[in-house]
């Protein structure tokens, strides 16, 4: 059985559960990441909508933005401004590997390593490393019956 993760923004006014395995943990180079997150590439993992139990405490508000003409969003807390998860356009929450991070003594667990590149087509920054780089979308990449 897998652990659950019990990540926290740096407030800890929200956390977050998470249960189970990511349906793909990836490094994004796609403008979209790059305007929504202000980062020239976003490690993250993308997670099923049922695999996190969300709790906000009092006096804090999960704030989310949607990216204008485009169906993702980020959330934040509104206590210290932490990022928390992101939702992406086919639904899953995807979560920033900075948050498991925090949560791990400052190491990412194997389970939320990522294992590809995707939208490196896009990228602003060259990246030696011996993942698989995709050029485009999810859709290149295999995965298991999973519609990703």
């Amino acid at each position: 059985m897998a652990q659950t993760f019990h990540l926290t923004c740096d407030c800890g006014a929200i956390q977050l559960d998470v249960d189970g395995t990511p349906v793909l943990s990836a490094i994004c180079h796609c403008q979209s990441c790059r305007e929504m997150y202000g980062v020239d590439l976003f490690n993250a993992s993308a997670w099923p909508s049922e695999a996190i139990k969300r709790r906000v405490g009092t006096g804090a508000d999960l704030i989310a933005h949607r990216q204008f003409g485009r169906r993702m969003w980020r959330y934040h807390c509104s206590n210290c401004g932490r990022l928390v998860h992101g939702r992406n356009r086919r639904g899953h929450i995807v979560i920033p590997n900075e948050r498991f991070r925090a949560a791990n003594e400052d190491s990412l667990p194997e389970r939320v390593q990522p294992s590809v590149h995707l939208f490196y087509a896009q990228r602003v920054v060259d990246i030696a490393d011996a993942l698989p780089k995709h050029p485009d979308d999810l859709d290149a990449v295999e995965l298991d019956s999973t519609d990703v």
